[in-house]
């Protein structure tokens, strides 16, 4: 019998092996055809060149050190630096893409984008996370982040329509770390906001002033299909009312339960206020408030029973640049997560975080990042026993091209 089990257990190996290596090699087929395709002459496009098109993107690696040295050697409650006393591969990101026009013939009218993510943030990145909680994802290292079919119909200054999966359109920061001031993400984003929504969105600019943007879309957490039926729906206003100054208000609702779960809706709001002081200085806010209803109908196992849960936050931002090469970010943080539904724990944490950056080139971004996070419950480790704070040191490496 012990033989048998043995066969039958080499027999698995190999076919997870070569399931893992079946999705390696369609990731680099895909990865070559879009080479290919970029390199197409008229001729064979018809009606497109390769001007049409747009190949992009960026290599990020990264080294981060606890100064609790936790025997679990995780960085408690860090998204995409969970990894203590580590170093990481973190993404290599590929964007291939047709710009829409709002203006032409309906092939300048029509525009796509595939973003492709490979490396062990893009097991964050694929929508298979409850409640965005790391560790809670089945995902591998590959994952489309957006995929969606764009048309700008000629409806006057154009209503841009989009299908497919797309980055959110809630909260300041992003997963691309080039576009975001420091490298650690934030408690409100790791945590309280989506990362990429699937559904269907319309966004139209009124003028050098005013723009919406609503979408009707399968999940919170991103996953491409519905797990209750329900669609739900995130919107956005910006508002420009001086070149210096920027207010974006973002919202969502929607159900959030599990199929069969009724009154289990989902509502956050907030808002974004962006301010160029100078030149060379900015500073952003970033709020908001959110509450689960009936929040153990969600399948979350730590969710209250019978109980709504609310998180709410708020996030600011100093960025400075002393020139094209040198700049410095600075982020303060409070988060609350009252019934604990996001974090396991209720708790209210805050955190402070310090990053220094330098471009050698325009085409590499270094970073060099100290953050000291807090909560009111011991969240933390420190070697063995359980602390209610912990001090990181991370260095970042982005390419690109």
């Amino acid at each position: 019998m012990k033989n048998i089990y043995g066969v039958a257990l080499t027999v698995q190996g190999a076919c997870e092996n070569m399931m893992r290596n079946a999705r390696n090699v369609r990731m680099m087929m895909v990865i070559l055809g879009f080479f290919a395709i970029s390199g197409v002459s008229v001729t064979q496009a018809a009606v497109l060149t390769k001007e049409d098109f747009n190949l992009y993107g960026y290599v990020e690696a990264s080294y981060t050190h606890n100064f609790n040295n936790p025997n679990s050697q995780a960085n408690a409650l860090r998204i995409f630096d969970p990894d203590a006393n580590s170093f990481r591969p973190n993404l290599a990101q590929m964007v291939f893409e047709k710009e829409a026009k709002s203006s032409g013939s309906n092939v300048d009218r029509g525009g796509f984008r595939i973003k492709l993510n490979y490396g062990e943030d893009a097991q964050l990145t694929s929508g298979s996370i409850v409640g965005n909680v790391p560790g809670g994802s089945t995902a591998d290292d590959f994952d489309f982040q957006e995929a969606y079919a764009q048309y700008i119909a000629p409806v006057g200054n154009g209503l841009d329509l989009r299908i497919g999966k797309m980055n959110t359109l809630i909260g300041y920061e992003v997963i691309e770390s080039p576009l975001n001031p420091n490298f650690s993400r934030s408690w409100l984003f790791g945590f309280g906001e989506p990362f990429t929504t699937t559904g269907v969105r319309a966004s139209y600019e009124f003028n050098d002033v005013v723009n919406f943007s609503i979408g009707a879309i399968n999940s919170f957490t991103g996953a491409q299909s519905d797990g209750n039926r329900g669609k739900s729906v995130e919107a956005l206003l910006g508002i420009t009312p001086m070149d210096w100054l920027g207010l974006s208000i973002f919202g969502f609702w929607g159900p959030e339960g599990v199929v069969g779960a009724k009154n289990a809706d989902r509502l956050l709001i907030g808002g974004i206020v962006t301010a160029e002081v100078t030149k060379q200085t900015s500073l952003v806010l970033e709020g908001y408030y959110a509450n689960q209803a009936n929040a153990a109908r969600t399948g979350v196992a730590t969710a209250p029973s019978g109980a709504n849960a609310r998180w709410n936050g708020i996030a600011g931002y100093v960025i400075h640049d002393f020139d094209d090469q040198w700049g410095v970010r600075f982020r303060g943080e409070l988060f609350e997560d009252a019934q604990g539904f996001l974090t396991g724990t209720p708790q209210t944490l805050w955190e402070g975080t310090a990053t220094l950056q330098y471009k050698p080139t325009p085409s590499l971004i270094t970073r060099f990042e100290f953050r000291y996070d807090k909560s009111n419950a011991n969240s933390f480790q420190y070697g063995q026993r359980a602390a209610n704070n912990q001090e990181t040191l991370a260095t970042e490496v982005i390419f690109l091209f």
